[in-house]
């Protein structure tokens, strides 16, 4: 069976629709690398371990498990994940103990050798990934923010506007952007999805080598592996099954016009000149009101993220009636009052 203990695990963060998908079916395509689908353990579960209580004992452990492997995300994965086997087989009775043997089963059984991650929301979560993983290396995927905040207008699962997708892009790479000092300038690497589009090869050559990976030419025809064919059956990720193009950068500049420019730029323009985009040269900022309508027209979720969040604030309710947790163990009430 192949090992997958000793390698280090690698994690792609970016603001949403920056390409991810398209990079982590990229990298799944080579030879040693598993990449799973997005796992949202970071976001689901994380910020409540401390309404588990001491993970040694075995009904606490028991209910970590039960409430990753439960998660919408997770039973997505193209794998068998039982309880029995996990709580059987983890020596590291803790949440990185869990996280990681899944991601080595999922591995495991396409016979690679080493794991990735790449959830988008993990770039709010990427002092905490490397705490949990020292060894851990960290790829930014930067796309213009103009581009990701059309794209995220036209997604079903995030915000509807293009104003609320600019500010998400803002907060996705400041949070990026303000972990990188965090993290050994060797273990961190940025990618422009621009430069991926036009230059293949060379962009992925640069990868795998930061990666100390061989260069593969499977990850060029992505589009023909069972991953990509499997992934683009969801409308959302429906170009992934297609070969890399152009056809997506610098959307910007036909979708929008000027004066919608020149406000995404008033929002945008330091952010983006900072890392070497061209903004516009007016900037018109936008009425605060309106502003603040276009922000809260919708919200960043998906119908069975919030059954999960149900589920698991009942659970947690649950185990505080047990006095298995109490107030005071939560480092903030900014959580909720559960």
């Amino acid at each position: 069976m192949v090992s997958t203990r000793k390698e280090k695990p690698f994690f792609i963060v970016s603001a949403p629709r920056s390409g991810s998908t398209l990079l982590r079916l990229i990298l799944d395509a080579h030879p040693r690398l598993a990449i799973p689908p997005p796992g949202w353990l970071f976001h689901f579960v994380y910020p409540y371990l401390y309404s588990y209580g001491n993970l040694n004992i075995e009904d606490n452990f028991r209910s970590l498990v039960e409430d990753i492997i439960e998660s919408p995300t997770i039973k997505r994965w193209p794998i068998t994940v039982n309880k029995k086997e996990i709580l059987s087989n983890v020596e590291d009775r803790t949440f990185r103990g869990v996280y990681e043997y899944l991601h080595v089963l999922y591995a495991k059984k396409f016979k690679k050798h080493r794991w990735g991650e790449k959830t988008p929301r993990n770039s709010v979560w990427v002092d905490e990934i490397i705490s949990l993983f020292p060894d851990a290396q960290i790829i930014h995927l930067l796309r213009d923010g103009r581009d990701v905040a059309i794209d995220i207008s036209n997604a079903d699962f995030l915000p509807g506007t293009v104003y609320a997708g600019a500010q998400v892009w803002r907060n996705f790479v400041s949070a990026i952007k303000r972990s990188e000092k965090k993290v050994r300038p060797k273990h961190f690497f940025e990618i422009r999805y621009e430069n991926l589009c036009r230059d293949p090869d060379n962009e992925l050559g640069k990868l795998c080598e930061f990666l100390g990976e061989e260069f593969s030419d499977k990850m060029l025809s992505h589009h023909e592996s069972s991953s990509s064919l499997q992934w683009s059956n969801d409308p959302r990720h429906a170009e992934t099954a297609k070969p890399i193009s152009r056809d997506f950068v610098e959307m910007y500049k036909s979708c929008l016009k000027r004066p919608e420019l020149e406000s995404l730029n008033s929002l945008l323009g330091d952010m983006l000149y900072s890392f070497g985009y061209k903004g516009e040269e007016n900037n018109t900022p936008i009425d605060e009101k309106e502003a603040f309508q276009l922000f809260e027209h919708d919200t960043i979720t998906t119908s069975d993220s919030i059954e999960y969040k149900k589920w698991h604030r009942k659970r947690r309710i649950d185990r505080r009636n047990r006095k298995i947790w109490k107030d005071a163990d939560k480092k903030s009430s900014l959580w909720g009052f559960d």
